[in-house]
């Protein structure tokens, strides 16, 4: 044993295959939001761009009308379906039915934008061809007629239930009272789950009966099991003891060894332990044990033996059955918070930071609020993340006064808490957060993965003037800041009680296949599926053939698992899906019947080990989101996958994207990280013409390629408003004639960006010098100048206001640099920037003195390195706090400027290196009063003699 202990590294292993899964319950359904997306989506296929044939749009016109009538009663039959079986009988069928005219809808829009695409308009010879023509004619002519056909039925359905809307009740609920999601103090968003109240007592006995020795029993191992209802914060608990044990490591006596990383395989955990743990001393902790099988739990007990005498386990559980299982110390039973410490937990949440004194009566009503929470830490953050945005005493008491506190915990222990915080949520993000039950628990999902799956279902309402991704990412926060998702790990999950909330809202929309009996058809109706993979069992495509109304299907990657090949039929079957995840090593080819998923919004095969993409996928033509991340066999992508004009993202190596002949029939793509200009038909930059959505940053190379000015004016740069970073890159080592490097000049003025561009890299540029429009990009805050070997004067920078960090480099054509560089008309020099690095300048003296004392006024860092003729150098600004001269030919250092003794020099750090010239520091800034001086750092000055 290790006489030097380790500091433990104490994760948190989840026993996913040892909890006991519920059979979904019949929930509630959420339909304010869906039936309001829909009438939008009704109105905008009868007016919008579609040239619909007249009967059909007056059919469109009458259904707009229907849903306009029954809108105004689902939410009450929303709130009363809790108690109402009526409510929520009538509620299920008018699900059914909106699910019914939204398939409808999008498979009306797919079938125009496939008819507008591959038409008799449309660019493909084939459809040129007479007979072709009469064959697409008949067949639009027949589908017309089908959807007509289609949308009397559901009209005549929707009637129906209008018709039994005395069942509901009167409407009791006015557009007024419907929630919106309010704006939060950005103080008060995400508070930090550290702050912990009422637990201190607890961790110290836990910790105490884990570093007593007399607590070891006959064997190597003793388990503490620790149990509590959902809620109460027992993972919490663990990670304060985690944190305490790390702190006085000594005192355990040897060396501590934790599950490195978390598991939903018990199979992989005891093959990992039994070899990571042999004959080491270790505390472990497992968390949210279920299982009650004392065989089971025999065998993975075997693998934990292995161990050195006196390990320990810790195991968090709600049932006190499964400590006693275990055996070892007597359980330790959580309590609920005392009112107090539940008021003080609550207070952190429900009040800008933490402070209640400046709202007197709406403390005295939350602290009645709090009683109603019996001290559990979950519905207190809850409850209070809900009440931070609710500011007015009426609120406060219609939370306090809610019937839900009457109801008793349901069947499957949903708190009234959870369940009175959820009923308060915007309709919108009701159906977010019902959604996420589709993941098993534990599992850990990343934000940005989430939101493009939001999209695609068309979870997220647009606003003007907002991208899309931008409101689902407030949507995400909004969930977050009300506790329903927490951090995890660098990614978010979803605490247990939070997903037994989510399971039961979802209201079979959502199924987990792994959890659906053999042969069951119960849930046949069910929209979103996932199946989670594991080393247990192989994934069967085909029990997802039985749910034809699918929406969405992911594979939740899991270990070493075997993919089945996927049945060619499959897609055939499942064509009403929108989101399509087959994350999975193993998948090796995409059948082409791919192309039949003319409703797919999300796509992701990163990760798989297809070679190659079947043509058919240019038929997606609904495809808004293409991740092909991590497939490492795939070498190129078909031609066809610009037919794909709805794509906005798509994530791939830059090898492959920059293989696409003409990406710019793409001209919905949002990110595009590099374009790589070529001669070739369909390379050349003219393909950025109306792609007017990319954003982000984008990197073009080989400009030396753009053949006229022409062409470059035709990339539209000045256009792309929402590009923020952009790198313009010749290529190195050219042999450049004079007539060669006036064109670059030319092409460099016609690639002129959007005035609010706020970073830009020019690199190989081999102009004489640079154009006007440098000082006319107001946003700009970073620029990069580098390898312009024949440039022989700089921009005129200074006037840039919002200029922040400024490099320039590899300029050997730079002898001096004047006065207009530093800008004129009486405006400060440079009056942002903060960072300046010169680099690799070979034949730059003189930096012109510049009379304004403003000069300058913000600069923090100043690097001059690799200037070996530089000599002469303007006054400093006395802002200036690290300074770094390096290989510059500098005789004299140049002085601080020092307007008065009341702004003294802020200079700390001062690094001086290879400078051969210099042979005394009496003169320059050495000279002078440097009181704010930490680090001074001379090396390799050769002939300096002189200090």
């Amino acid at each position: 044993q290790s006489s030097s202990p380790i500091v433990p590294d104490i994760q948190i292993a989840s026993l996913g295959d040892c909890k006991q899964q519920k059979t979904m319950p019949i929930g509630e359904a959420v339909l304010s939001a869906f039936m309001q997306a829909l009438f939008e989506k009704v109105i905008a296929t009868a007016f919008g761009e579609l040239k619909l044939p007249q009967d059909v749009a007056e059919e469109l016109e009458k259904l707009s009308s229907s849903l306009s009538t029954i809108q105004a009663h689902v939410e009450d039959a929303e709130e009363r379906q809790l108690k109402d079986k009526a409510a929520r009988s009538w509620l299920a069928k008018l699900k059914d039915v909106a699910y019914e005219m939204d398939d409808l809808l999008d498979d009306y829009g797919a079938e125009a934008l496939r008819s507008k695409l591959e038409g008799p308009s449309s660019d493909n010879h084939l459809s040129k061809v007479r007979s072709c023509f009469c064959c697409f004619w008949f067949n639009t002519c027949l589908f017309n007629h089908k959807i007509l056909q289609d949308i009397k039925k559901v009209e005549e359905k929707l009637n129906r239930l209008v018709k039994e809307r005395e069942i509901i009740g009167p409407n009791m609920i006015s557009a007024t009272d419907r929630k919106e999601i309010k704006e939060r103090p950005e103080t008060s968003s995400i508070i930090d789950d550290s702050s912990v109240f009422g637990r201190e007592e607890d961790k110290e006995t836990i910790v105490k009966m884990l570093l007593n020795q007399n607590n070891s029993n006959h064997s190597n191992l003793s388990i503490l099991p620790i149990v509590g209802m959902g809620g109460l914060g027992k993972t919490t608990l663990t990670q304060l003891v985690k944190e305490t044990i790390e702190s006085v490591a000594s005192e355990f006596g040897s060396t501590i060894i934790g599950v490195s990383s978390v598991t939903t395989n018990m199979n992989l955990l005891q093959e990992d332990l039994s070899k990571k743990l042999k004959d080491k001393r270790f505390l472990l902790v497992l968390d949210d044990v279920w299982n009650e099988d004392p065989e089971k739990w025999g065998t993975y007990r075997s693998a934990l033996l292995t161990g050195g005498k006196g390990s320990r386990i810790v195991v968090t559980t709600r049932n006190k059955n499964v400590g006693k299982l275990m055996g070892g110390m007597t359980p330790y039973y959580l309590n609920q918070l005392s009112d107090d410490d539940c008021w003080s937990l609550f207070r952190s949440y429900a009040f800008v930071d933490g402070n209640s004194n400046a709202h007197p009566n709406l403390e005295m009503i939350g602290m009645e609020i709090v009683k109603k929470l019996k001290g559990l830490p979950l519905a207190a953050k809850a409850i209070g993340s809900l009440l931070c945005s609710q500011d007015t005493e009426d609120d406060w008491k219609n939370v306090l006064r809610s019937e839900i506190w009457e109801l008793p915990s349901d069947k499957n222990n949903i708190l009234p808490a959870l369940r009175l915080s959820y009923n308060h949520l915007p309709a919108i993000l009701k159906r977010c957060f019902a959604f996420c039950s589709v993941f098993h628990k534990d599992y850990v999902f990343e934000k940005d993965r989430l939101v493009q799956i939001w999209m695609a279902l068309g979870f997220i309402q647009p606003q003007r003037r907002r991208r899309m991704e931008e409101i689902g990412s407030s949507y995400f926060d909004e969930l977050l800041s009300r506790s329903f998702f927490q951090h995890h790990k660098g990614g978010y999950v979803m605490h247990d009680a939070m997903h037994d909330l989510a399971q039961s809202v979802s209201s079979h929309e959502c199924l987990r296949l792994d959890d659906l009996p053999n042969n069951s058809t119960s849930a046949r109706s069910a929209r979103h599926l996932s199946f989670s993979c594991n080393n247990r069992s192989q994934t069967s495509f085909e029990a997802f053939l039985g749910f034809k109304r699918a929406r969405t299907l992911l594979l939740l990657s899991g270990y070493k698992s075997m993919t089945r090949s996927i049945p060619s039929d499959l897609f055939l079957k499942l064509r009403y899906l929108h989101v399509l995840d087959l994350n999975r090593r193993d998948i090796t080819e995409l059948p082409d019947s791919i192309g039949s998923l003319k409703m797919l919004r999300y796509l992701n095969l990163s990760g798989t080990g297809i070679a190659m993409l079947p043509s058919s996928i240019g038929r997606l033509f609904s495809l808004q989101i293409l991740k092909l991340k991590n497939c490492h066999q795939l070498d190129y992508l078909p031609q066809s996958i610009t037919n794909l004009v709805n794509l906005q993202w798509l994530e791939a190596r830059t090898e492959l994207v920059t293989g696409i002949a003409r990406i710019g029939n793409l001209t919905c793509l949002h990110q595009l990280d590099e374009f790589v200009v070529r001669t070739d038909k369909g390379y050349k930059i003219s393909e950025l013409k109306a792609m007017k959505e990319i954003r982000g940053h984008i990197c073009i190379k080989n400009i030396e390629c753009v053949a006229s000015i022409e062409e470059a004016i035709g990339a539209f740069l000045s256009e792309k408003a929402f590009i923020s970073i952009l790198d313009l890159i010749w290529s190195d080592n050219r042999n450049i004639t004079s007539e060669e490097a006036n064109q670059d000049k030319e092409i460099l003025e016609a690639l002129r960006p959007h005035h609010e561009l706020n970073e830009l890299t020019v690199k190989a540029f081999a102009g004489s010098s640079f154009p006007n429009w440098f000082g006319s990009l107001s946003h700009l805050q970073t620029l990069h100048l580098s390898d312009c070997t024949k440039c022989s004067t700089l921009p005129a920078l200074g006037e840039l206001p919002q200029l922040k960090y400024l490099d320039i480099g590899g300029f050997p054509a730079i002898i001096q640099i004047s006065q207009d560089f530093s800008g004129t008309n009486g405006v400060k020099g440079f009056p942002a920037l903060k960072e300046l690095v010169f680099e690799d300048m070979s034949n730059f003296k003189r930096w012109a003195s510049v009379q304004d004392g403003e000069f300058l006024p913000c600069l923090t860092e100043l690097a001059v390195v690799d200037c070996p003729k530089i000599t002469e150098f303007p006054p400093l600004p006395s802002m200036l706090v690290k300074l770094k001269i390096s290989e510059t030919g500098f005789t004299i250092l140049p002085e601080v400027h020092i307007p008065n003794s009341q702004f003294p020099s802020s200079l700390e750090c001062l690094q001086i290196h290879q400078c051969p010239n210099l042979t005394s520091l009496k003169e320059g800034l050495l000279s002078q009063q440097l009181l704010a001086l930490q680090q001074l750092t001379i090396t390799h000055c050769l002939d300096l003699i002189d200090l």
